[in-house]
């Protein structure tokens, strides 16, 4: 039997799924961040090599086997060097004898967001999670990314950012350098943090902060149907700041008057009232032709989807 490998790489985790060649289903497993920017190479390179081996383990595969196609969709490949990087993670570790170099594809993982939501040939990815992205693709096959060159740079839009202005906002309240917030208030209840002196504590200890302050986003949403206006004014910002990268991904692409698909992946849009709602509002002032996409399947299903399309033109 002949098996397709598909890997949803991110800053939080890696989600491994492997299928046949008619894309059913056969076995999946997740593990750790495989962005090597936020964790490391070694790391990184454990993570895949350990969520693949896993899945291969649920295959009830008696000879060992190459897959027919691959595809690695990986938060942090940003550039040729992000490639190289990858390629020296993928095939010098111990997962290497079940690729085909020729049969494997390497590339960000807004592209398999996109492949996953859309099979438009004029679409765009918006990510909003821990970090942010975006990436679009037209109908001559160009394509364009803003963004997503993480927390130091560019993570506009993301949970990260929410969640480090508002404690930000906090602190100014704390201080009275600033207006008063309710988040001075929300975020010690949900971090279960007795203090401002605790506060600190936490900030600055611990692994995975880039994490931990993302998830922040979801008490500032919370903050925010308390009418609090710091919350309010900070969600709409950051909203402001994901349409932006859509309307320049768009531009860059000549899409403005064309139909379009746009897929919003990440879980900052759960936010509705006062994050999505305010892209949405937006986007349908600026694009007329828009078709508003949430993604419904797994980002990995799009890298299945991907490997497939490879595994098929190969056999012509």
């Amino acid at each position: 039997m002949d098996y397709i490998l598909g890997v949803d790489g991110g800053g939080t985790k890696t989600i491994v799924l492997v299928t046949d060649t008619k894309g059913n289903s056969i076995a999946e497993s997740e593990s750790g961040s495989s962005n090597y920017k936020s964790v490391g190479v070694e790391i990184a390179g454990e993570n895949i090599s350990k969520a693949i081996l896993k899945t291969i383990e649920k295959i009830d595969s008696v000879e060992k086997f190459t897959f027919k196609s691959a595809c690695f969709g990986l938060s942090g490949n940003d550039f040729s060097e992000d490639k190289k990087i990858y390629q020296k993670i993928i095939f010098n570790g111990m997962i290497k004898d079940y690729l085909n170099p020729s049969r494997t594809i390497i590339c960000n993982d807004t592209r398999i967001g996109l492949a996953a939501g859309s099979d438009s040939k004029n679409g765009i990815v918006i990510m909003s999670g821990t970090g942010s992205n975006c990436y679009g693709v037209n109908e001559k096959g160009k394509e364009a990314r803003v963004n997503g060159l993480d927390y130091i740079l560019a993570d506009e839009g993301s949970g990260y950012e929410i969640g480090l202005k508002a404690l930000k906002a906090l602190i100014r309240a704390y201080d009275g350098r600033g207006e008063d917030t309710l988040l001075l208030k929300t975020i010690l209840e949900d971090l279960k943090i007795g203090s401002i002196e605790e506060l600190v504590k936490w900030a600055h200890s611990g692994l995975f902060f880039k994490e931990k302050i993302a998830a922040i986003a979801k008490t500032v949403c919370r903050t925010a149907k308390m009418k609090d206006k710091v919350s309010i004014r900070i969600l709409k910002e950051e909203a402001e700041e994901a349409f932006l990268s859509i309307e320049t991904v768009a531009e860059k692409l000549k899409l403005e008057k064309k139909e379009f698909d746009l897929v919003f992946v990440g879980r900052v849009f759960k936010c509705e009232k006062y994050f999505k709602s305010v892209v949405i509002k937006n986007l349908k002032d600026k694009f007329p032709k828009i078709n508003l996409i949430p993604l419904i399947r797994k980002p990995v299903e799009g890298a299945i989807k991907l490997a497939l399309k490879l595994c098929n033109s190969l056999q012509y």
